[in-house]
């Protein structure tokens, strides 16, 4: 398999000839034929759907959209002087052979002259950047949060196992996550550009031809939906809606979490809770990593190690922690192993052509893998799974090495629907479908409840089951700085329930780096520490009392603002806006177009934090107190600084300076925040005690 590669242009074919069949154009040439038919699915959406005749099975396998708007109004086309034309209450649609022209709230976009083609089951889309400005969302993505410039290759892959030696690195692609939206801001408005394939796709915005969008799909039937603005935030609610906004979490899961892959006895688990105590730092949730499981057997514990865990998972619920586990997809191939023979009897593992179960090669050895297309797979996993959480009194569901990861074993043997459906009809939506069973477990135990599920690997729609982080990180600035424009842009995708692991989960942090996680995400919407076995520990109390103080300060500082945290989750769930949000989205002024370092929690508060060490870019020192210097935009208005109890005139750049314990935080003027004035005992609050 190779990265950073592309169907060449002079590579396809590209139409001739246009004619109507009914509700869709056909435009037909030498090696090509595609049909292109257009629907209104809901308000400010058009639907352009492109089917190529060399694709021979023509269903749309994605699930990214919801059902009441999978279908929509369609739109017949009529013949103009050689030209087709969608005329909708929504906006206008010109198709030409080779050239398509949308207009859509008061934005035009355009192709290329050859514009459109196939290269056997391949479609090409080429459109004229014409005065845009910036690109953003693309799902989860490394580098800067303007893509402008760059390329993003939609492929769900292990991170560090394809990238054994460039992990550590800012510029990795593909990742975890595909979610091929591409919001592209011409002049002064937005559109959405969301295009719905399951299938590996390209997208490249100027990078390889400046002033060109080339969207390249390797089959499959591709839905385009055109969303419009005009402003940033009116693009990402429909976006939201089209896919599903993500459900209300419990507030449990807003907290602090610990985790680390190494903690792997009951002693350790009580210990942990007995430190987060006496250092005062309070704590919402412990993390099992796969150290729990006995040889890997998914719902299973190693009870050498854990005799009692529903008694122990008791006993953290009373002092206010939650439990969260880890499960993995692969099931150990082992005659005998209940969970296996199970599987077997119901014929719920991926197969091969031949009807074999495929086999990959991962934590428990040689490994099957859940067909989670199937719905009798699902609910058979969500049987495993709500048995397994009842019995262990686990809260929460971490779901990992989902992109699949089949270790050595390529993914291309692995195949779906009783192995009659290819591999790449699902692999991007493996974890999708993962999430879908795993949620559905949640719900068999308390269908009024609120349930929490994590998962490392994610597609369009995901969000609708479970919350994302970014994957295995590195502790060092550069994965540090790249977290705030990650989020961000997935924060646009639709994505709003999600973070990095905090401190970097492999090789060694250091006391400053520490805390400047701490710090930069302790108002994302997931905060969780989490580390790597063999790599340097790094509780909030490793590094010494400074250290810790500052740590202290950061989570305590989220514990007080819960309640307005809280409130930005539920403007998700009613509206679609992200919690985090870019500058751009409430002012589209060209200077935020670039902004990689601050972001605003909801409306009212603006966070800005240290991304740079000692020694490594401005400081200065004041009565023996080193400061580390930033420049921060304050959008206009005026502002509070929380640090030092002024206000501050915004519509400026600010030049501001902080020690190791301080957070550049300000608050909008006329903000109301809720803030919780209880005492913190990690998830035992009593919000009535709300200023």
């Amino acid at each position: 398999m190779f990265f950073d590669q592309k169907i060449h242009p002079l590579n396809f074919d590209y139409p001739e000839q246009l004619s109507v069949d009914g509700p869709a154009v056909e435009l037909t040439g030498s090696g090509v034929r595609l049909r292109v038919a257009c629907a209104l699915p809901m308000a400010g959406c058009l639907r352009l759907r492109f089917e190529n005749a060399r694709e021979t099975d023509p269903t749309q396998y994605s699930d990214a959209v919801i059902p009441d708007y999978q279908a929509g109004a369609v739109e017949t086309p009529v013949l103009t002087d050689g030209a087709a034309l969608f005329e909708t209450a929504e906006g206008r649609v010109e198709l030409r052979p080779r050239h398509l022209h949308v207009g859509l709230a008061g934005v035009s976009l355009s192709t290329v002259a050859d514009g459109i083609g196939g290269c056997g089951e391949a479609l090409l889309l080429n459109f004229a950047l014409i005065g845009a400005k910036g690109c953003y969302g693309l799902g989860e993505r490394a580098g800067r949060f303007n893509k402008l410039g760059e390329r993003a290759d939609f492929l769900t892959v292990d991170v560090v196992a394809v990238f054994k030696h460039t992990y550590a690195r800012d510029d990795y692609d593909p990742t975890y996550v595909a979610i091929p939206l591409a919001v592209l801001q011409i002049g002064e408005r937005f559109l959405g550009l969301f295009f719905d394939n399951p299938h590996r796709a390209i997208m490249d915005v100027g990078k390889t031809k400046p002033g060109e969008f080339w969207y390249q799909s390797f089959g499959g039937v591709t839905d385009l939906y055109l969303l419009a603005g005009p402003t940033l935030a009116e693009v990402t609610r429909r976006y939201a809606a089209l896919t599903g906004r993500a459900p209300l979490p419990p507030l449990w899961a807003l907290g602090y979490h610990q985790c680390r892959w190494g903690y792997q006895r009951e002693r350790e688990f009580r210990e942990l809770a007995e430190r987060f105590a006496a250092a005062d730092v309070p704590v919402s949730a412990l993390w099992y990593d796969i150290d729990y499981m006995d040889d890997y057997r998914l719902f299973t514990w190693d009870r050498n190690d854990f005799p009692d865990p529903a008694g122990l998972n008791r006993d953290l619920k009373e002092a206010g922690i939650r439990a969260v586990t880890i499960v993995d997809p692969g099931v150990k191939r082992e005659p005998g192993y209940a969970v296996y023979d199970s599987g077997r009897e119901q014929r719920v593992f991926c197969q091969t052509a031949s009807g074999r179960d495929y086999v990959g090669k991962v934590w428990p050895g040689d490994t099957v893998f859940p067909d989670f297309s199937l719905e009798s797979t699902r609910a058979w996993w969500a049987d495993w799974l709500a048995r397994f959480l009842r019995e262990s009194a686990v809260d929460g569901v971490w779901l990992d090495m989902n992109d699949p990861a089949t270790g050595y074993s390529r993914t291309e043997e692995m195949r779906f629907q009783h192995g009659a459906a290819a591999h790449e009809r699902y692999h991007n939506q493996y974890a999708h479908f993962m999430a879908a069973a795993s949620r559905a477990a949640c719900e068999q135990l308390d269908p009024q409840g609120r349930p929490f599920l994590l998962t490392r690997s994610a597609c369009a729609g995901t969000q609708r089951h479970t919350a994302v982080w970014t994957g295995d990180n590195a502790s060092n600035w550069q994965h540090l700085q790249m977290a705030l424009p990650c989020s961000l842009n997935l924060s646009l995708s639709g994505v709003a329930f999600n973070g990095p692991d905090v401190g970097g989960f492999m090789d060694d942090t250091n006391a400053e780096l520490l805390v400047r996680w701490h710090q930069a995400c302790c108002l994302f919407p997931f905060f969780r520490n989490h580390s790597m076995r063999d790599s340097r520990l790094q509780e909030p109390w490793q590094f010494g009392p400074a250290a810790l103080a500052a740590i202290r300060g950061a989570i305590r500082l989220r514990y007080r603002l819960l309640p307005y945290l809280y409130q930005c989750f539920f403007a998700h769930w009613r509206d679609g806006d992200p919690v985090i949000r870019p500058l751009l989205y409430h002012d589209p002024h060209p200077d935020y177009a670039h902004i990689n370092d601050q972001y605003l929690l909801g409306e009212m508060l603006l966070v800005a934090p240290i991304l740079h060490g000692e020694g490594q870019g401005p400081e200065t020192i004041r009565h023996g107190i080193k400061y580390q210097e930033r420049m921060i935009a304050l959008p206009p208005g005026w502002w509070f600084d929380l640090n030092h109890g002024v206000w501050v005139r915004g519509g400026r750049m600010l030049n501001y300076a902080a020690a190791l314990d301080e957070l550049p935080l300000f608050v909008r003027d006329g903000a109301v925040l809720p803030y919780y004035a209880g005492p913190l005992r990690n998830s035992l609050m009593d919000l009535s005690a709300v200023e």
